[in-house]
């Protein structure tokens, strides 16, 4: 309830901007257009493509998020953008494109019933990254995103759940000291969050044991 109304506040100060029927939230020019030159070069080059995330994705919102450079909130049917992601001088059009691309997926696939539980996480980060390099050879400066995208299909991470927890953390850490938080608070609230994270699954665990049908 709280992280709703959070949500909620922070969509309200944001700045938006309507593209095509898709919302774009985000403070700041420089976001907004980088963005918009992304989204650009995936109707000019793969208008298909295009109308399907019109279709699955209702908001694209660059904020701060921990861990991922881009996420898509299956609840809300949005994908999140790092702003720190979309601000780097070495973040080109062509990259927020080809990774709206993999959230788009994202959406499409939970569209059709595919969730991301653990064992199927790397099935669908595969898919996902395919869909980026075939994007990619349709850009006619697209042989980075390609190589970049191939690279990370060949040396995917540890996607299991305890692997992604850590790597929230760590990510929740660093966020946290970018949006100007003490070093010494910070650390507390990462430790918070980490208990309340061991003690869910602990209740969890608890409750399957005690389910007749297992």
């Amino acid at each position: 309830m709280v992280e709703r109304f959070l949500n909620w506040l922070s969509l309200k100060l944001h700045d938006k901007r309507s593209i095509d029927g898709l919302l774009i939230v985000y403070i700041g020019d420089e976001k907004i257009n980088k963005v918009a030159a992304a989204l650009k070069l995936i109707s000019d080059f793969d208008p298909v493509r295009y109308k399907r995330m019109r279709h699955d994705l209702n908001r694209i919102w660059v904020l701060t998020i921990a861990g991922w450079v881009a996420r898509y909130r299956q609840a809300t049917s949005t994908c999140e953008l790092d702003e720190r992601f979309v601000l780097n001088e070495g973040t080109t059009p062509e990259r927020i494109a080809s990774t709206i691309v993999h959230e788009a997926t994202h959406a499409r696939l939970g569209r059709c019933g595919i969730g991301y539980k653990e064992e199927l996480r790397a099935r669908v980060e595969q898919v996902c990254i395919r869909r980026e390099m075939a994007f990619a050879k349709k850009l006619p400066r697209g042989a980075d995103i390609g190589q970049r995208a191939e690279v990370k299909l060949n040396t995917l991470s540890n996607l299991s759940d305890a692997a992604m927890a850590e790597r929230y953390y760590e990510g929740k850490r660093k966020a946290l000291l970018y949006l100007g938080g003490p070093r010494w608070l910070n650390d507390r609230v990462i430790s918070l969050h980490r208990w309340l994270h061991l003690r869910r699954l602990k209740r969890q665990d608890t409750a399957r044991s005690r389910d007749p049908r297992n």
